[in-house]
Parts: C-alpha cells; sequence; structure tokens
C-alpha cells in the first residue's frame, strides 16, 4: 500500500528539468573558499548561549572542546590530551599545552573552569545548562590540569564534553557577553570570525595558527538559503558546495548530476508518536498496543525516498550505549490490533486527535494517521505551528491531544539516556515524559542507569527499559533517519553518523 504523496519526486523532476549545469566553484569564487547553505543561522555566535543545530555546525568550527569525535565516531583528544576517572565522581583533564585563542591569548586551565562555570551560573540562563547540571566544580590543579567533579556519579560526561566549546575569560569579561556572540566572537577552533550578517552569511577565515595545522580553506561561509529548492539550484549553479538535510526524492538527481555527488549515514533521530498514557483511550495499555500492531513500518521506511531509514524496536537508536538487539520490532498485524481493541472495550473503534510540530515530517503523520484509522483508531491529523503552539503546549501541561508525531535527535549523545530521559522520565526535569509517561518503575530504572559508571549494570539496566517499553508502549515505535548530504563534486567530504559538519576533514578535490 503507497502511503505517502509523491510531492519530493515532483520536485526532483522539476529541479532537474530547470536548473542549469556550471562550472564548480561558482564563477569569481576561490578554490580555497568553501560555502556552506543554512536554513538559518542561530540568534548568537556565542557557543554557550544558543544550543540550535545551525548554531552548533558554526560552533565546532570556531572553537574546540576538551574531546572531539572522528568520522569513525570515536573519542579523540582535543584541547585535552588525556582524561581518566579518579573515583565515581571526580575526572582528571590534562590540557594541550601552547594552545592558543584566535586573539593570540593562551589557553589556560583558568578557561576551562570559566567556561564551565559560565554555563552553570543560572544568571547567564544558558541552554545548555541541561547537559552539565551535574558538574558540581572545576577545580585548577596546575596550569595545565582540572578536576570536573560531579554531584554524583555521571556517566555521560565525555559524551557531553563532545561539544562543550571553551571560550576565552579575560576576553569575555573585557568585551562583554552581547559583543562576544555578535562582533567579538573568539575561539581555539580552525576558523575564526570575518564576518557576521545576521540573515545572510557567516564568513571565517583560516587561524593559521590552529594546533592541528593550516584549515584545507582559507574562507569557510555558511549562507542562510530557507528553501531546498533554492539551495540544491545554488549547488548545481556553483554557489554553494555543500547542502545538509537533502530530501530522499531529490538524491537520485543529484546523484547523476554532473557537478554534484550525494552521501548519507545513518543518525540517531528516531521517529515516534508519543501517546498521553493519562486519558483515555491511551490510559489501557491494550489500546497503546494495537496502535503499535497498526503500523506497517516496513512499509513507512520503503515509502521513504530511497529508503533512508530503519526500523526500531523503540526508540534507542542500534548505535547507541545500551540498545538491546534482543527486543524485537512490533510487526504489522492489523487484524491482533482490532482484537485488542475489542478486547479494550472499544468494539466499534476509537476516535483520538494527534498533533505534530514536525514540518518535514508530514507526509509520514497524514500515513500514520490513515494506518491507524483502517484498524478503528479514526485519527485526526493537526498541524502545530512549530513556535508558538508548541510551546503552549508545555505551558499547557501538554493537554494538546492524545498524542503527537515527532523525531528526537539526542543531540549525537550515543547513549540510550539521551532520548529515554527527555521522552519518559516524569520527574520535573523530564521533558515530554512529565506530562504523558505513567509507566510504573521507569523513572527509577532511568535514574539507575544515569547515576552509575558501572557500564555492564547500565547495559542490563537499559536491556529492562527496553523490554519495559515494549511492554507498556508509551510510544508507537517507528524508524530512524539518515543523514543527507549533497556537495560540490570538487568537494571531498561525506556525511556523517554524528551530523556534524566537521570542515577540517574536508578537502578540493580539483
Amino acid at each position: 500500500m503507497r502511503w505517502l504523496p509523491t510531492l519530493g519526486r515532483a520536485l526532483a523532476i522539476v529541479l532537474a528539468m530547470t536548473t542549469p549545469i556550471s562550472a564548480q566553484p561558482g564563477p569569481g569564487r576561490p578554490r580555497d573558499t568553501l560555502v556552506v547553505a543554512l536554513v538559518s543561522h542561530a540568534p548568537t555566535l556565542d557557543p554557550h548561549m544558543q544550543y540550535e543545530w545551525v548554531g552548533i555546525l558554526v560552533s565546532i568550527n570556531m572553537f574546540d572542546s576538551l574531546l572531539h569525535r572522528n568520522a569513525r565516531l570515536e573519542y579523540e583528544p582535543s584541547l585535552a590530551v588525556s582524561w581518566k576517572a579518579l573515583n565515581d565522581t571526580v575526572w582528571e583533564f590534562r590540557l594541550r599545552e601552547g594552545v592558543q585563542f584566535h586573539n593570540g591569548a593562551v589557553l589556560t586551565a583558568e578557561d576551562v573552569k570559566y567556561s564551565f562555570e559560565r554555563v552553570l551560573d543560572p544568571l547567564n540562563r544558558s541552554p545548555q545548562y541541561d547537559n552539565i547540571r551535574a558538574i558540581k566544580s572545576v577545580r585548577v590543579m596546575s596550569p595545565d590540569t582540572v578536576h570536573i567533579v560531579t554531584d554524583r556519579p555521571f556517566p555521560l560526561l565525555l559524551e557531553r564534553l563532545v561539544f562543550f566549546p571553551i571560550v576565552p575569560k579575560q576576553h569575555v569579561e573585557r568585551v562583554g557577553h552581547d559583543a562576544f556572540g555578535e562582533s567579538a566572537t573568539v575561539g581555539t577552533g580552525p576558523w575564526k570570525l570575518a564576518e557576521f550578517k545576521r540573515g545572510q552569511h557567516i564568513r571565517l577565515e583560516a587561524f593559521d595558527r590552529h594546533w592541528r595545522g593550516r584549515p584545507p580553506f582559507r574562507v569557510l561561509t555558511f549562507r542562510v538559503i530557507p528553501d531546498i529548492a533554492t539551495q540544491v539550484s545554488e549547488l548545481k549553479k556553483g554557489g554553494v558546495d555543500i547542502v545538509r538535510n537533502v530530501p530522499g526524492a531529490l538524491l537520485a538527481d543529484l546523484g547523476a548530476h554532473p557537478q554534484t555527488r550525494v552521501s548519507s549515514a545513518p543518525i540517531l533521530r528516531t521517529h515516534y508518536v508519543q501517546l498521553d498514557m493519562r486519558t483515555e483511550p491511551f490510559h489501557k495499555k491494550a489500546v497503546r498496543q494495537a496502535v503499535n500492531y497498526a503500523i506497517d513500518r516496513d512499509a513507512l521506511v520503503r515509502q521513504l525516498p530511497a529508503g533512508l531509514g530503519r526500523v526500531v524496536p523503540t526508540v534507542v537508536h542500534p548505535a547507541a550505549f545500551g540498545h538491546d538487539p534482543a527486543v524485537p520490532p512490533y510487526p504489522f498485524d492489523p487484524g491482533l490490533a482490532r482484537t485488542l481493541l475489542r478486547l479494550a472495550g472499544y468494539p466499534d473503534g476509537v476516535e483520538i486527535t494527534l498533533h505534530s510540530a514536525f514540518v518535514e515530517g508530514r507526509p509520514i503523520f497524514e500515513a500514520l494517521a490513515k494506518m491507524l484509522t483502517a484498524v478503528g483508531v479514526k485519527t485526526t491529523a493537526r498541524a502545530w505551528d512549530p513556535d508558538a503552539a508548541w510551546t503552549r503546549f508545555f505551558q499547557g501541561e501538554g493537554r494538546a491531544s492524545h498524542g503527537y508525531y515527532g523525531a528526537w535527535g539526542s543531540h549525537s549523545i550515543f547513549d540510550a539516556d539521551a532520548v529515554l530521559h527527555p521522552l519518559y522520565y516524569t520527574g520535573s526535569d523530564g521533558w515530554v515524559g512529565k506530562w504523558y509517561t505513567r509507566v510504573a518503575g521507569l523513572d527509577q530504572l532511568i535514574d539507575q542507569a544515569r547515576f552509575t559508571i558501572d557500564r555492564d549494570l547500565r547495559r542490563r539496566t537499559y536491556a529492562r527499559v527496553q523490554r519495559l517499553l515494549k511492554d507498556e508502549s508509551p510510544s508507537i515505535f517507528l524508524f530512524h533517519e539518515f543523514e543527507t548530504l549533497a556537495t560540490a563534486r570538487t568537494v571531498e567530504y561525506a556525511a556523517r553518523g554524528d551530523q556534524w559538519l566537521w570542515l577540517f576533514d574536508a578537502k578540493r578535490t580539483r
């Protein structure tokens, strides 16, 4: 059965017919300039005062963190050359000597301490506070050694430090937070700020004194192009070199085009429908299981352009620590779905309303509604405004509808906690779980795995969590995405599993 519309395929045909072919890079653009298309820019260049992905992609090229993750998704030294746990709550990090900030100042342990304290200070209202709130203090032991002390065992510390940019203490205090995020932005990364024109472009220049060596491009520019069709047109004409999140329907055309190439990689972004377990009908486990049996996940993935998705048994991605491969996904069984509805007291079916603010997922949302309706769960699919209505949903205690469809990317944290805690934890620091989820014992299991550094215990606990999720079904479990990247054929760079654009690895081939 074909559930998904063919708008994307039509768009691909139109683009193929209307986009001219020309040389790469664009006319008048030097070979040592790399241009990346983004749908928007973050509101600030201050890496501690925003947490939007478009901002992170810029920040990682301007700032270094203590740790780095390579294209194989392995930890590598960055500003820290070594690290070790001294006990359950104290980690020691030894810093790289001689690292310079873009203004010529030398990195010290005081800069590291200041960076953490800046985010942890509630007066600064950093959106990254929750990521490192377990850190109690940072102690300077010597000019090149710091101890990070957590308030309890915190196994996610290293994951959180892969993206935690270090900023220069004296410079930030001298210029002020606002200027630091607008025009006086200084880091230790491969590129330094040259020009920030809000809503137009961010132009970076190579930092020749970077400790890794000279970056591969003298100029790195991030252009704002909100429309994907325009991005693709610019790629073909040579106006940009890299386009992210290319719709699957366009991949074949771009792969065959003489001036472009495509790449893809499985990423952590997982699709789901979160169910409100507080009210009818999803207060009944049989109904929650029924709607899981009602979904033909394989058909959804097949209908995704280029098939860029994989079914997941729960929301825990196979690449995340704690994933249990022994837990199978729900099979597609519409007959069993109808039987469970009848046993739950709904022999004539039931009506529900689902919402979604996930604009890109609208075709999938509509397909899900049809699949549910086909087994007797008559579903009205309504779109939220991505900003205002979504905010009202949280302010109104999540009482907007019977559930919502969304996708969660875990901020590229390869640990089960990064999806389990926001979606299912019912404590005050939970995200959606505090409104929707009511599964006895689940909070305790999430806490148990979150606050021990015993990897075997964490793995066993997450296995228990996934079996419990499968049985209780607080969500409709769906599939995970792939990152898709289109590049000029004159650029060698491929999609990464953490969705980073680490452009120090890119190079011009001709």
